[in-house]
C-alpha cells in the first residue's frame, strides 16, 4: 500500500498513486502532482506536472507537449484509464498556458512552479537553468578577438620529421606501403590535395634520417594540409568560449596544452600570464587530466617561464566552486566570482545542466571557458545533455570571417558558410584518432557503433582483429566471464599481496575492469559483483573475514563534501604500514589518501561498475557486459562509451541481435537548450 495515501485525493491522483505502487512512476512525481492540485491546478495540469517531474527523473529537462499522447509511456487500457475525464490532447496547450500556475518564461512574470515555453513544459527551476546557460553561452560566443598567433601556432604545431622518420622506417619496405596513406595519417593531408607524388615517394624511399625529410616542407605545403588540432587551438585562442570535442586518442589534451602555452606567451608579452585552472567532474577524471597535461607539456618547446605558468594539477568542479555543506549553492557565484582568467573543463559530457548553470554564473566576465569532451558519449547522469546540445551546431561549419581568420593563422585553406548560429565559430571537432589506427579493432568498432550502422559493426567482428572479441551468451559463457574476472584481477591482487605501494596497486587495478549496462540482475553490477567476489575468495585471492578485507574495491555512491568524497569515487581497501585496513583513493594531483572504513560515506563493492560510472576513466583491458534481453537502457551512446573505455583490449559479452538494436537506438534528451542557443 502507498505510503502517501490521502483520503481527499482526486481520481487522477489515485490512479497516479496506483502507478507509483507498481513502480511505473515515482512517489516524487505523485507528490508534485498533489502540490499542483492543492494550488488549484486543473486536472490536465496536474497530470502534465507529474509527467514533467517524471521526465526530469529520466534526465530530460522538459516535457514536450507532444508526449502527453502517451503519458509515462503507457498504452492501451492503462493509458485510457489515466486520461479518463481529461480534455483531448489538442486542448492541453491552451489550458496549460491559461493557468496562473504556469509562467511563460519571461523575466517580468510572477514566479510560478511551472513554465511553458515553445510547446515545452518545465519545472521553473530547470527552465531558469536552461535560459541562464543559453544566455551566458550566447554572450560568450558572440565575442571574437582575432589575435595574430601565426608564429606561435607554426612553432607549436611544427612537423616533427624525426618522429615521422621513426614511423616511416619499419613501414616503407612493406609490399603494401602507400606513401599517400602514410602521409595522410602523419601530415594531415587535405582531401583532394594535388601533389608531386613521384618526388615525394622518391624522398621517402631514400631518406636516411629525419633531416632528410625536410624537403617535404616545399613538396607538401601547409595549404595542402588540415591539422584539426591546430585549428582547434587557434579557435580557442581567438574566442572567450570554445569547445574541443573528439573521441579517445584524438589529442584533446595535447591540443589544450599547446593552446595554454599560446595564451601564456600572449599574456606574458602583455605584462602578466593569465591565471589558469584545470577541472573535471570527478576526481578520477581530474587525475587523468593532471597526468596527461603534464606529459603533453614535456614535449613542447617552451621556456621555463611559460611552463611554470601552466598548471599541471587539475581539481574537481565541486572543489573549484566551493561546496557549502548542506546547501545547493556554492561559495562562488555571480556576486563572488571565481578568481581566474582561463578555465578548462575536461569530460564536459558529464556536466549536467544545473552544474553548468552554476559554473557559468561563477565565471568572471572576462574569463575564457574551454570545454573538452566527447559529444557522442553518454550524457550526464543527472538532467540535460549540455555538451551534445552545444555541439549540435558543429555541422553548420564556421562563418566566413572565422574561416578567413583561421586560414590566415593556420596556413590551411578553411572554407566558411554564410548562414548559421554564432555559436558554431566556437566549436572544434577532432576526428583523427592517434591511439587507434586501421589495425585497431577497438577504434574501428567505436566508429561503426557511433555511426549507428549495425552492419558495419558486424563487419568489424569478422575482420580478425586481435584486440576485440565478441562472446554471445550461453551458460558456459557466463561462467567464463566470472573466470575472466578472476584472472583479470589477479595481477592487482598479486601487487597487493606483494606489499607494493598504493599508487602501484591502483595502477595494477586500473589495468582491468568489467563494465555493465545494467545495475540489477545476473548481468548487472549487483549480480556480477556478488559472483566475482565469491570466485575471488574461492581462488584464495581475497580473504573475506567480514565486510572489509584487503583487496576490496569500493565506489562511493553519495557525495560527502565534508571529507571530500563524491559519487563515483573509486577506493581500494589496503593495509597501511602498521597493517590497519584503510580505504585508499587516488587524488587529482596524482597522489593518494586514505580513510578508515568507518568514515566512508555510502558505498558499494565494485569489481564491476556501470558504464555510466566509468565515464572519465580508461582501462587497459575492458570487459563490456550487455544483458541477455532487451532493455530501454541499451543505446548507441551507452555501448560507444563502454567500448571507448578500452585502451588495449575489449571483450564484449552479448548477443549480436541485441547489440544491433542498441547501435540503432540513439539517445534523445528533451531540452530547449539547442533552440535557445541558435536564436
Amino acid at each position: 500500500m502507498s505510503a502517501f495515501i490521502h483520503s481527499t485525493d482526486s481520481p487522477l491522483l489515485t490512479r497516479l498513486r496506483t502507478l507509483a505502487d507498481a513502480g511505473r512512476v515515482r512517489q516524487l512525481d505523485v507528490q508534485f502532482a498533489r502540490l499542483i492540485e492543492s494550488l488549484g491546478g486543473e486536472q490536465e495540469l496536474v497530470l502534465a506536472a507529474a509527467m514533467a517531474c517524471f521526465e526530469l527523473g529520466r534526465g530530460h529537462i522538459c516535457l514536450p507537449l507532444a508526449a502527453i499522447e502517451r503519458p509515462f509511456g503507457l498504452d492501451g487500457d492503462e493509458r485510457a484509464a489515466l486520461l479518463e475525464g481529461l480534455a483531448p490532447a489538442k486542448a492541453w496547450p491552451e489550458r496549460l498556458a491559461a493557468s496562473p500556475l504556469v509562467g511563460d518564461g519571461r523575466h517580468d512574470t510572477p514566479h510560478s512552479p511551472l513554465v511553458l515555453w515553445r510547446e515545452r513544459l518545465y519545472l521553473t527551476r530547470y527552465h531558469d537553468f536552461e535560459r541562464s546557460v543559453a544566455g551566458r553561452l550566447r554572450a560568450l560566443s558572440a565575442r571574437a578577438e582575432f589575435p595574430d598567433i601565426r608564429a606561435a601556432l607554426d612553432r607549436l604545431f611544427a612537423r616533427d620529421y624525426g618522429r615521422l622518420f621513426a614511423a616511416l622506417l619499419p613501414l616503407r619496405t612493406a609490399p603494401a606501403f602507400s606513401a599517400r596513406h602514410f602521409l595522410e595519417k602523419y601530415l594531415d593531408l587535405a582531401e583532394g590535395a594535388e601533389l608531386a607524388w613521384g618526388d615525394i615517394e622518391r624522398l621517402l624511399a631514400s631518406a636516411q634520417s629525419g633531416a632528410d625529410l625536410a624537403p617535404l616542407d616545399a613538396l607538401i605545403p601547409l595549404s595542402a594540409c588540415c591539422n584539426g588540432q591546430k585549428l582547434a587551438a587557434a579557435t580557442a585562442a581567438g574566442r572567450p568560449f570554445a569547445v574541443i570535442s573528439g573521441g579517445p586518442g584524438t589529442g584533446k589534451t595535447t591540443t589544450v596544452a599547446k593552446l595554454l602555452a599560446i595564451l601564456v606567451e600572449t599574456g606574458l608579452s602583455a605584462g602578466a600570464a593569465p591565471a589558469i585552472r584545470l577541472v573535471a567532474p570527478t576526481g578520477k577524471a581530474a587525475a587523468r587530466l593532471t597526468e596527461s597535461i603534464g606529459a603533453a607539456l614535456q614535449d613542447l618547446p617552451l621556456s621555463p617561464e611559460v611552463v611554470s605558468a601552466i598548471p599541471t594539477e587539475a581539481g574537481t568542479l565541486h572543489r573549484l566552486l566551493g561546496v557549502i555543506p548542506g546547501r545547493t549553492r556554492f561559495r562562488h557565484h555571480a556576486d563572488n566570482p571565481l578568481h581566474l582568467d582561463v578555465l578548462v573543463v575536461d569530460e564536459a559530457s558529464m556536466v549536467d545542466l544545473p552544474m553548468m548553470a552554476r559554473l557559468l554564473e561563477a565565471l568572471p566576465a572576462k574569463a575564457r571557458l574551454i570545454l573538452l569532451g566527447d559529444k557522442d558519449q553518454l550524457a550526464s547522469v543527472e538532467a540535460g545533455a549540455v555538451l551534445a546540445d552545444i555541439c549540435s551546431f558543429v555541422a553548420q561549419g564556421v562563418s566566413e570571417p572565422q574561416a578567413e581568420w583561421l586560414s590566415a593563422q593556420s596556413g590551411y585553406r578553411v572554407s566558411g558558410s554564410a548562414a548559421g548560429a554564432p555559436l558554431r565559430d566556437s566549436l572544434c571537432l577532432l576526428t583523427k584518432s592517434w591511439r587507434f589506427d586501421e589495425r585497431s579493432g577497438i577504434g574501428r568498432l567505436a566508429r561503426a557503433c557511433n555511426g549507428g550502422d549495425p552492419a558495419a559493426v558486424e563487419r568489424v567482428w569478422g575482420e580478425g582483429f586481435t584486440d576485440i572479441a565478441l562472446h554471445p551468451w550461453s551458460a558456459e559463457r557466463y561462467e567464463a566471464l566470472i573466470q575472466q574476472a578472476v584472472e583479470g584481477y589477479r595481477p592487482y591482487l598479486a601487487a597487493l599481496q606483494e606489499g607494493q605501494e598504493p599508487k602501484a596497486v591502483f595502477q595494477a587495478f586500473n589495468g582491468f575492469q568489467i563494465l555493465c549496462a545494467l545495475r540489477e540482475g545476473p548481468f548487472g553490477v549487483e549480480g556480477l559483483n556478488d559472483r566475482i567476489e565469491a570466485a575471488l575468495g574461492r581462488a584464495r585471492l581475497i580473504a573475506r573475514e567480514g565486510e572489509w578485507y584487503a583487496g576490496r574495491a569500493v565506489m562511493v555512491v553519495q557525495n560527502d563534501h565534508g571529507i571530500g568524497l563524491y559519487n563515483g569515487d573509486m577506493g581500494l581497501c589496503l593495509p597501511d604500514e602498521e597493517g590497519r585496513l584503510k580505504v585508499w583513493f587516488e587524488q587529482a594531483d596524482g597522489g593518494v589518501r586514505s580513510l578508515l572504513p568507518s568514515r566512508l560515506p555510502p558505498h558499494e563493492t565494485v569489481y564491476a561498475m556501470t558504464i555510466h560510472k566509468s565515464q572519465g576513466s580508461e582501462f587497459a583491458h575492458t570487459v563490456l557486459v550487455l544483458p541477455d534481453a532487451p532493455s530501454p537502457l541499451l543505446t548507441r551512446e551507452l555501448v560507444y562509451t563502454g567500448i571507448t573505455r578500452a585502451k588495449g583490449r575489449l571483450d564484449l559479452y552479448g548477443d549480436r541481435a541485441l547489440l544491433a538494436q542498441a547501435v540503432r537506438k540513439k539517445t534523445e534528451r528533451y531540452s530547449g537548450l539547442a533552440q535557445r542557443l541558435g536564436e
